[in-house]
């Protein structure tokens, strides 16, 4: 891992997140980019605010930007820069990763909260581009190390020469316990355990771990199920490519984790997985 982004507005789920993310690129030897998009706010667009104005703002996020990246270099002895864009957070975002490839983006959630499952946010529309490894962390979870993970597995979409090459990093950088763990919805899916355990030990044949089953009709609640039994410091889902983001409450079980978990999740779009 060689560049980790976070995005911040410097609210307070977002400081977390930043230093969440320097935690991280301390132990991966990773740099970090903080990524702000400054945005007018409504009274100053409602009075056109004038270029004296504008600049003046800009400034100051500049100014915040680059005493964060020297506090971070100096409390983590890791390299740190910025970027400052003036736009919407969701297309600039898009757009510096399809130029500058971060290995990881990491964005913080207020959880819980149920204005986010009925409208989403910033963190759950990053999550439906699928464009990069997304690290999702809650507001109220700080670093205390990644010794066990959770891979929340539907393997009916992983192709067998798929590397798992974003989770398997995440498991030798840290040392960690690694659990396959996969939510029977049905009695008749109970029958295929032993294809989806043949599929991941080729998979994950250079990679230590052990296999965890939960019959529940509803995934999000089997996964709540399981991080009960298995207390995993990260909870990892790979999506499916298309009909994954239908809804939050008939569609997606990733988006759901978004509102729902107390563990940092990590969502790797499928083809970074393959």
């Amino acid at each position: 891992m060689k560049t980790i982004l976070v995005a911040t507005d410097f609210s307070a789920p977002a400081n977390n997140a930043v230093q969440y993310a320097a935690h991280i690129a301390k132990e991966t030897g990773a740099d970090l980019v903080l990524f702000n998009v400054f945005k007018l706010n409504i009274h100053a667009s409602n009075a056109i605010a004038s270029n004296s104005t504008v600049n003046t703002l800009v400034q100051k996020n500049e100014e915040v930007l680059e005493k964060m990246a020297v506090e971070l270099e100096k409390e983590f002895g890791i390299k740190v820069g910025w970027v400052l864009r003036q736009n919407e957070t969701i297309p600039d975002l898009r757009d510096y990763v399809n130029s500058n490839f971060p290995d990881l983006v990491v964005m913080g959630i207020q959880s819980n909260l149920p204005e986010y499952k009925l409208f989403g946010n910033t963190t759950t529309a990053a999550i439906k581009l699928m464009l990069f490894p997304l690290l999702v962390v809650p507001n109220d979870i700080q670093y205390t190390g990644i010794n066990r993970i959770m891979y929340a597995c539907e393997s009916s979409y992983l192709k067998e020469d798929c590397g798992l090459g974003v989770l398997k990093e995440f498991v030798w950088n840290f040392k960690a316990e690694l659990e396959v763990f996969h939510v029977h919805t049905s009695d008749n899916e109970k029958e295929s355990s032993a294809q989806l355990e043949q599929l991941m030990d080729k998979l994950l044949k250079d990679v230590g771990h052990t296999y965890c089953y939960v019959s529940n009709p509803r995934v999000g609640d089997g996964i709540q199920e399981g991080l009960e039994q298995f207390p995993a410091d990260l909870l990892v889902m790979i999506p499916h490519k298309l009909g994954f983001f239908e809804g939050l409450f008939k569609g997606s079980n990733t988006n759901q984790m978004t509102v729902k978990t107390r563990v940092p999740l990590l969502v790797i779009p499928n083809d970074k997985a393959c």
